[in-house]
């Protein structure tokens, strides 16, 4: 029974190791987002434009320490779309700080399993919307046929 406290109270301080070192690794990922983000804001407006964020990225060891921090930065044009939520052309510091958090490290389970979730709800109503387009479609046809048969019919023979 003693052991058995003694393995749940050191299980319980290793908990709270590594929630602390969590949040310590968290703090110091903002730290050197803000960093970036004084960096590449070249004109000090409190934004960053595409051509501020390509110019940093163009920085090789940009990227590495990039790279360092989990963050994949292959297409700059890309990554600054993904990271502009208000499509404004310009990145808040918020904007910068979330994006960055969001891409970083790989893709878990838990978001793909979403996304091929989300993908196919929109599969399934782009087909409901084909299904119901194709039906309208032939209605229309057939009355436009309707239509265009019906003068020739009330003329009769000559």
């Amino acid at each position: 029974s003693v052991f058995i406290q003694e393995t749940f109270k050191v299980a319980t301080i290793d908990d709270r190791i590594m929630m602390m070192s969590k949040a310590r690794a968290a703090q110091t990922h903002l730290r050197k987002l803000v960093a970036l983000f004084g960096h590449t804001d070249a004109n000090g407006d409190g934004f960053v434009d595409q051509d501020e964020f390509n110019e940093v990225l163009e920085d090789q060891e940009m990227r590495l320490w990039l790279a360092a921090m989990e963050l994949d930065v292959r297409d700059a044009r890309i990554l600054f779309r993904m990271l502009d939520r208000d499509s404004d052309g310009k990145l808040s510091l918020k904007e910068l700080v979330e994006g960055m958090s969001k891409l970083r490290g790989t893709a878990k389970n838990f978001e793909m399993v979403g996304l091929q979730h989300a993908t196919d709800e929109l599969k399934d109503l782009v087909n409901q919307v084909l299904t119901q387009v194709s039906a309208q479609s032939q209605n229309l046809l057939q009355q436009a046929t309707v239509h265009s048969i019906e003068p020739l019919l009330s003329e009769g023979p000559d």
